[in-house]
């Protein structure tokens, strides 16, 4: 299978993000010889390498300052294990004292999609999701002295483990199912576990990379405990391009839409003309399936469940915008253009916003990546240029310079 190296022309933000996550691995090399094909450990001597991106205060303040509800907050602990009663109240609020007592009898805690509180972590996982078109989601996990969080498992999804603080002594063994299926979650009474193929030590600065699908377990070291950060890349498959591809050809193809023959659940029907038929439609499928318009409505859809940046968003509102105002746009802007006629779309983090097509010439001095001012926008008047701009900066497209 073709592999594709999406390291090339990147946003500074996003080879940034992405090299901190692979140095001194070459971002090209992971991409076509260790992506989807095997674990590999990026050992270093950098113990404050990822130490301003989450730490064990942080997660402190925000269990100590926050009314937390279930799913914000979680625990777990390999053996015995723990239910969520255990520290969820019937309010569904997170019993704090309890979450630390388990803290304290050697249970993880967790703090998923921490990114959505806390802006340096978010500000990095913004700048790493277009490298990969994958919605990249964290879960900070913070284990006790001498604890083991899980028992051995695989993931339904790739992910980068990076070591904040302390040391886990990671195993890895093999591949049951290959490349599970979204849902295709490990069954331990249904996979044989046997023996590790490779164990390290994962120190603070370390990271390493795990293929969905390869079982592995992890436990602290003794001596004090362990922070990290899982990067999970909830990737679309060329299934879902499949699928939405004979989405498109059942519009198309009157045949698709007929309903099955009657009688086909019975154990006597007769199924030789329904395999004649279905292989009809399947060769149909093949001459008329294509590639590009499934694939637009995968990454419009993907651009718009993206978390935009709003910060300052409602300062910048509240002020005039003057004459001799500098915007420009934001570097690591993600969006596409839907275009007819009489209109364009900008389809980009968090949904889209549409523009007559008089007003594409300003939209491409706005993106063009040179500073400018409501004056510097062609082919636009100054009330409408105003107006135009806060709908930039609305969309998280543009920032003041």
């Amino acid at each position: 299978m073709h592999k594709y190296d999406a390291s090339q022309g990147l946003a500074n933000e996003s080879a940034e993000a992405l090299r901190r996550v692979l140095d001194p691995v070459d971002p090209s090399t992971f991409f076509t010889e260790i992506f989807e094909e095997g674990p590999h450990l990026i050992a270093r001597d950098e113990p404050d390498r990822y130490a301003d991106l989450v730490s064990v205060e942080v997660l402190d303040h925000f269990i100590a300052s926050n009314v937390l509800f279930s799913g914000m907050i979680d625990a777990t602990r390999a053996d015995p294990r723990i239910s969520r009663d255990q520290f969820v109240m019937g309010n569904d609020q997170i019993d704090r004292s309890a979450l630390l007592r388990l803290y304290q009898d050697k249970a993880t805690i967790i703090a998923p999609h921490l990114h959505s509180y806390h802006k340096p972590l978010g500000d990095f996982v913004r700048a790493l999701e277009p490298v990969f078109s994958a919605s990249v989601q964290t879960n900070i996990y913070l284990t006790p002295p001498g604890a083991k969080g899980f028992r051995t498992h695989y993931d339904n999804h790739d992910v980068f483990v990076l070591q904040v603080k302390g040391a886990k002594t990671w195993r890895l063994y093999d591949e049951p199912v290959g490349k599970p299926f979204r849902g295709e979650g490990f069954e331990p009474d249904k996979h044989d576990i046997g023996d590790p193929t490779e164990e390290f030590v994962l120190k603070a600065g370390d990271a390493v990379y795990v293929p969905r699908g390869l079982m592995h377990d992890a436990e602290s070291h003794p001596e004090e405990a362990s922070l990290h950060i899982t990067l999970g890349l909830v990737t679309k498959t060329w299934a879902d391009v499949v699928l939405e591809a004979v989405s498109k050809a059942a519009l198309e193809t009157e045949g698709l839409r007929r309903a099955l023959p009657p009688g086909y659940a019975n154990r006597d029907f007769d199924r030789g003309p329904a395999r004649e038929q279905f292989r009809e439609f399947v060769a149909a499928l093949a001459e008329k399936a294509e590639l590009d318009e499934p694939l637009d409505i995968i990454a419009e859809d993907y651009l718009k469940s993206r978390t935009p940046d709003m910060a300052g968003i409602v300062t910048y509102a509240s002020e005039v915008i003057a004459d001799d105002q500098r915007y420009e746009a934001d570097p690591n802007a993600l969006y596409r253009l839907i275009e007819d006629e009489k209109e364009f779309a900008v389809v980009t983090r968090g949904g889209a916003s549409e523009f007559l097509n008089e007003k594409r010439a300003a939209f491409d001095r706005a993106m063009s990546g040179a500073a400018f001012t409501r004056g510097d926008l062609p082919d636009i008047e100054a009330d409408a240029a105003t107006d135009f701009i806060r709908r930039l900066l609305s969309r998280g497209l543009v920032r003041p310079a």
